[in-house]
């Protein structure tokens, strides 16, 4: 894992999650959009939580965290249909970059999909395989993900444990691209093991495929494929500072744990369950798997999340300013906190406040539409008015322009945010960008 896990790294993940099975879900949180935790008690072990940052990586960890006060929508899905769910198992969905977690409910089986690849989603599903929630709802070729639809996952790439040495001979006759590229887009091993098979099969990377030994490369694959099932440990490959001593190790063992993952934050660049030959000659730190490893690089950041997600809120008051200097930050922080969004005299920094908070609370938002939505259908308007009395979340609703007004939430994820109108037709980013045009009329006029 670089920025990503890979269909390798999440391999090996799914069996050391799997070996989790039996363990009891205790609570969902989402600390920040990109993460979704679930707390977890495995048996005859420590209470742990299952991390899962959309579109990066899934590990477990221990450390203490802080959550938001109140859930927020798709967290609260999460609780419903998961506290107290048994995990029956984790399996890797071919050998793509998804997770699937299995569990034992009260009301049935139901399924975890955590996608880790670019604009990756978390998918909630019921025993049928129905939709219960994404957590963001989307649309792809040939795929939709929305509640009450049926998951699809992404189209099958190549599975590498499936290939034989025909199939990779024909593969390598018709290529028209070189031997590495070949093997990390048509093989589907990514660029890193691409080179480590070349590597293991003494092959120039760069050579063309119809002149690579067919035999050898098939051998170095399976090589590194019988590594990785075999692996029991993981490791942090780093890039070491100018100012670290060229015999690192000594000072790294002095650091206390604390000190050694921060040391360690600063300088990983990889996180690896087995070393691959262009490791050979970079500085590594070893775990005995990868979830500790990861939690190591990582851990710190990820435990962050919810400060982190403040921050961004303060910073995203000030849109259009440029960078700001950490004085800046703290100034205006503290100016907003004071002020709030409802003391902002200027109605043009208003509504592009309004616009980026839409933006922000994306999830909460398409969840407020597509159950009003769904209620007007099935119910109509008179119904929903009358039920929105009790709903904290939605102040007003109006059939002639089809529209609601709704509460965001505030920094601790409680009703008590501004009001925006919402139209029930427009998307969220539609609705979004109603308020930066509204902006942008008002500041022509000035």
């Amino acid at each position: 894992m670089k920025k990503a896990m890979s269909g390798f790294d999440l391999r090996v993940m799914a069996r050391e999650l799997d070996a989790l099975k039996g363990a009891y879900v205790k609570k969902a949180y989402m600390p920040h959009y990109e993460q979704i935790v679930l707390r977890v008690n495995p048996k005859e072990a420590d209470q742990r939580d299952m991390v899962f940052v959309r579109g990066a990586r899934i590990y477990t960890s221990k450390r203490d965290r802080p959550m938001p006060m109140t859930p927020p929508p798709f967290a609260m899905v999460l609780r419903k249909h998961l506290r107290n769910a048994r995990l029956t198992g984790v399996k890797q969905v071919g050998f793509d970059r998804v997770l699937a977690f299995s569990f034992d409910t009260k009301n049935g089986q139901r399924t975890l999909y955590v996608e880790v690849f670019r604009d990756g989603n978390i998918i909630l599903v019921d025993e049928n395989g129905i939709i219960i929630q994404p957590l963001t709802h989307a649309s792809y070729a040939g795929r939709t993900l929305k509640k009450g639809v049926e998951y699809t996952p992404p189209p099958p790439a190549m599975d590498p444990y499936e290939l034989d040495e025909a199939t990779l001979q024909q593969l390598l006759n018709e290529s028209d691209r070189d031997l590495v590229s070949t093997l990390g887009g048509k093989v589907n091993l990514g660029a890193t093991h691409a080179n480590a098979v070349c590597a293991v099969a003494n092959h120039e990377p760069n050579s063309p495929t119809q002149e690579a030994d067919a035999s050898a490369v098939y051998t170095a694959l399976h090589q590194l494929l019988t590594q990785l099932d075999n692996s029991e440990m993981a490791h942090l490959v780093l890039k070491l500072q100018e100012k670290d001593a060229a015999d690192w190790n000594p000072f790294y063992q002095g650091l206390s744990v604390a000190e050694q993952q921060a040391w360690l934050a600063e300088r990983s660049v990889e996180a690896t369950p087995i070393l691959l030959p262009q490791h050979a000659d970079m500085p590594q730190v070893s775990f005995s798997s990868l979830c500790e490893a990861i939690d190591a690089w990582k851990g710190l950041h990820d435990a962050h999340a919810l400060q982190r997600r403040e921050e961004e809120r303060f910073e995203q008051a000030g849109p259009g300013r440029g960078q700001s200097t950490e004085v800046e930050r703290l100034e205006r922080r503290k100016a907003q906190q004071e002020k709030a969004l409802g003391g902002f005299s200027d109605k043009i920094e208003k509504q592009q406040r309004l616009g980026h908070l839409i933006q922000e609370h994306w999830g909460h938002v398409e969840g407020l539409l597509e159950q009003t939505k769904e209620a007007v259908e099935r119910d109509g308007w008179s119904a929903v008015r009358k039920a929105i009395k009790n709903i904290a979340w939605i102040v007003n609703a109006a059939p002639a322009e089809r529209t609601i007004t709704v509460v965001l939430p505030d920094e601790n994820s409680e009703a008590k945010g501004p009001q925006v109108l919402l139209e029930l037709d427009a998307t969220v980013h539609q609705n979004a960008q109603r308020y930066f045009e509204s902006a942008r009329k008002q500041k022509n006029k000035t």
